[in-house]
């Protein structure tokens, strides 16, 4: 049966792990020392050797003809771990195998001594899935094992785990390996299977693999069913890339500001299958290459690209003003997160193409649509509410009463305001009204209401909430469904008082009276 090639490729010593240098040295001589610890922490993301490493450390500790801290490979007790008959030598994925009585097993099974070999080691993969009860039943026997027995917790997550768990432990950290080791690796692969490759073709899958030595092969397996001879084209057409053309297509028309022309580029990426998202993806990468080299002195060590493409993003990136490039990023991921979140990929693609040729994009920033929105109604509020103090106060006296709010005649205003009563509840309503528009209920700061029958009377030594009240209907039902439901009984709305009873203050007169009250003074 065919073995794919990240298992086939699988380092089988210490020597062999690429990339890790701060873990091998330092486990390998702790074996020739004898200074072997009871348990280790190995984390670090995905496809970096946690689980190599791990095996290759049971090998090394059974081994019975080390090395110089490596395993002989050849023993008996070696064949036996790489083939899994070795029973000493338990894998463990934590993931399914989660729960307290799981632990529990395994604690029973570690007090009997090794069968065969000379440590029974247990490996728990994932290790940060174990729920709570298990870690504690683990603790104490991680705490003061059998003299027989060696732990080893591999996870991608270091942070879930317990601190009295890693405390515990020997901690080594995995690190991302570097996408020209990851090239040299493949292209030994390739030259191992017979199949040619380019360095541009190799150097792409790293970038894809992302510091992952595993995911890269598993990449390099599947670009071998293409051909003889891997090219970047295939590369990208395996992975579902974008071609490179057109991602230098997209940034000369966003230059340009040209949409129609980035929205056709995307409609036949879109008629070629290519996902949306992994084009905002593969956009947002490349705006941060050009983001690097106009912002780094020597870029080029960090950027995993050909010299051809490398000098093409140089060219980019000197015609393009920073802001544009970080705005771009911005409203690329913002995108890509609307994506994610299940928005239609094709539609929101195109909207992003506009939205990053729109002629004011480079002094624009990204804001939040409802914060727009809130702006833009306090903005007319405040050019309502400033219109209103302008106007000289016997015209604002003039103006007409609403139909909801018709003035009583003077006998009922008597009536009405001998029956009313303070209504306590009324901050209690301004409160409510905030939560509905911070603004509006700043026009009702200082009034007072009363409660006579059926209605609630507003008073307020300014007209700006009766103004508010006049033109929004809406409003009005909102204030009278927050009143009900704080009194439980449904009221009417209308005014104390009225302009001719009582004079209204001119704010600017007041505030011109508080500032000579406080000794400042003013030219009126």
């Amino acid at each position: 049966m065919y073995r794919v090639l990240y298992r086939k490729y699988r380092p089988r010593f210490f020597a062999d792990v690429i990339g890790q240098p701060q873990v091998t040295d330092t486990l390998r001589n702790e074996l020739k020392n004898e200074r072997l610890a009871h348990a280790y922490l190995f984390t670090g993301s995905r496809g970096t050797g946690k689980t190599t490493c791990s095996k290759i450390l049971s090998k090394a500790v059974n081994c019975l003809h080390p090395n110089n801290g490596d395993p002989c490979g050849e023993c008996e007790m070696c064949r036996g771990i790489d083939e899994g008959t070795v029973l000493d030598v338990v894998e463990i994925d934590a993931a399914s195998n989660n729960g307290v009585d799981d632990i529990r097993n395994l604690r029973e099974e570690a007090a009997f001594t090794p069968s065969s070999a000379k440590y029974r080691v247990y490996i728990i993969d994932e290790v940060h899935m174990l729920s709570i009860g298990a870690f504690n039943a683990l603790l104490k026997t991680l705490e003061e094992p059998p003299p027989h027995v060696l732990f080893i917790l591999a996870t991608t997550e270091v942070h879930k785990l317990p601190a009295t768990i890693m405390s515990r432990c020997q901690r080594f950290d995995f690190h991302r390996i570097t996408p020209r080791s990851i090239a040299d690796r493949l292209e030994y692969v390739c030259d191992s299977e017979q199949v040619g490759i380019d360095d541009n073709a190799a150097l792409l899958i790293a970038g894809i693999a992302d510091g992952a030595m595993r995911d890269a092969l598993s990449l390099l397996d599947q670009c071998m069913g293409h051909g003889e001879h891997i090219t970047e084209e295939i590369v990208r057409k395996t992975a579902g890339l974008a071609d490179k053309s057109h991602l230098l297509s997209i940034t000369d028309s966003f230059m340009s500001k040209d949409s129609a022309a980035i929205i056709s580029i995307i409609n036949q990426l879109y008629r070629d299958s290519k996902d949306m998202a992994r084009l905002c993806e593969e956009l947002i990468s490349h705006f941060r290459e050009l983001m690097l080299i106009k912002t780094m002195k020597n870029p080029r060590d960090i950027m995993v690209m050909s010299d051809d493409d490398y000098k093409r993003a140089s060219e980019q990136a000197m015609a393009i003003p920073l802001t544009d490039v970080v705005n771009a990023i911005d409203i690329l991921q913002s995108a890509l997160e609307k994506m994610l979140r299940g928005a239609n990929r094709r539609i929101e693609m195109e909207m992003t193409a506009v939205r990053l040729c729109t002629p004011s994009f480079g002094n624009a920033v990204s804001i939040d649509p409802a914060l727009e929105t809130r702006v833009a109604k306090l903005e007319k509020a405040i050019i309502g509410l400033s219109e209103i103090s302008e106007k000289p106060s016997a015209q604002r006296k003039s103006t007409p009463a609403a139909p909801q709010m018709k003035r009583p005649s003077k006998e009922e205003m008597e009536k009405l305001r001998k029956d009313a009563v303070p209504m306590t509840q009324w901050p209690e309503v301004i409160e409510e009204m905030k939560k509905y528009s911070p603004t509006v209920a700043s026009g009702f700061t200082g009034s007072t209401a009363y409660i006579s029958g059926d209605l609630v009377l507003v008073d307020s030594k300014t007209s700006i909430c009766f103004d508010i009240l006049r033109t929004n209907d809406k409003l009005r039902a909102h204030i009278r469904d927050v009143i009900k439901n704080i009194t439980g009984k449904p009221y009417r709305l209308g005014r104390y008082s009225y302009p001719d009873e009582v004079q209204e203050e001119d704010p600017l007169a007041q505030l011109v009276n508080e500032l000579k009250s406080s000794g400042i003074p003013v030219e009126t």
